[in-house]
């Protein structure tokens, strides 16, 4: 009998490391906002070598009060940031999280972030998986304008 709840354990954690060395992030960084900013956006490629889709369902890190996932749209010639309930990254493709397309907003700063600093982001996908990606605050080398609607 332990050998059989060894077993499921083993196994469990094994489909945990497979899954999670399929789904890899990289690229992430956190824009360094203006000293009373209240919000921040984060950035990221998510890559799913998986044979099957991947949905992110939420994203939590302890120095925001929130994280909500948006993309950035046009319409009628304004730039709109739109809330998404799930992104979803299909077989063996990536997301790209980027200014002035998908990306994360984190909201409620809890404490002050400049370039050099870093945050963990816990990512949760529907498959509750969670991946905990550290990742750094830095300058902005974007000239974009920003969408401003929050």
């Amino acid at each position: 009998m332990k050998l059989l709840k060894f077993l499921a354990v083993l196994t469990i954690a094994f489909a945990q490391l497979t899954w999670a060395n399929s789904v890899e992030i990289s690229e992430q960084w956190v824009r360094e906002a203006p000293p009373n900013a209240r919000v921040l956006a984060a950035f990221m490629v998510i890559d799913n070598q998986s044979p099957e889709s991947q949905t992110l369902v939420s994203v939590s890190c302890d120095d925001f009060e929130r994280v909500e996932m948006h993309q950035t749209v046009e319409h009628d010639g304004m730039m709109h940031m739109n809330k998404q309930e799930k992104l979803v990254i299909e077989s063996k493709q990536q997301l790209i999280l980027k200014p002035g397309s998908y990306h994360l907003m984190l909201m409620g700063i809890k404490r002050p972030l400049r370039a050099g600093d870093e945050v963990e982001l816990t990512l949760k996908f529907a498959n509750d998986t969670e991946l905990v990606v550290k990742t750094p605050v830095r300058k902005s080398s974007s000239n974009k304008k920003p969408v401003d609607n929050h």
